[in-house]
């Protein structure tokens, strides 16, 4: 389904702290199929209940070259986007962060807490691909706090090698 060189990266920025958002934008190249779909994990490492995370993602939209795509929930936890022609897409989505517990997560102008599992989508079938997170601090942040490896000594530029380590970070 999904071929090529696969290159999946995040930005993270904080526009509206005070309002506890987070603005997420994934890009994704090296596709080869007519459809992506994109989920939302219903779970965090360590805990076996089922998370309802999505319900915290607003303004869903997908584009191509500047184009929208068409692109539909399709589940309560995944967003289906028409590929067909297409090789990289960008994807874009608020999150909503403000319940403060060790599996979720909580934004505001002080600091931004985010449990990986519930603010970054992952395309469906590519779980082993490495990720780029990109974090812009909100004003007066300093630092990032995770066990995912610099990028070119940037603080604010971390790799993931696969989705599991993501979510796990």
């Amino acid at each position: 389904k999904a071929a090529g060189n696969i290159q999946i990266s995040y930005t993270v920025t904080f526009p509206e702290a005070q309002a506890h958002y987070a603005e997420i934008e994934m890009n994704i190249s090296g596709l080869k199929q007519n459809t992506l779909d994109l989920k939302m994990p219903v779970w965090t490492p360590g805990s076996y209940l089922i998370r309802e995370f999505s319900k915290n993602v607003e303004s869903f939209s997908a584009e191509a070259n500047g184009q929208p795509l068409g692109s539909t929930k399709i589940r309560k936890n995944i967003w289906q986007i028409q590929t067909t022609n297409v090789s990289a897409v960008k994807v874009k989505y608020k999150l909503y962060a403000f319940e403060l517990s060790v599996r979720t997560s909580l934004i505001d102008v002080s600091h931004a807490f985010l449990s990986s599992s519930g603010v970054f989508m992952y395309p469906e079938g590519m779980l082993h691909q490495p990720a780029t997170i990109h974090i812009i601090p909100y004003k007066g942040w300093t630092t990032v706090s995770t066990s995912l490896d610099m990028v070119n000594n940037d603080p604010f530029t971390r790799l993931s090698p696969n989705f599991d380590i993501l979510f796990d970070s």
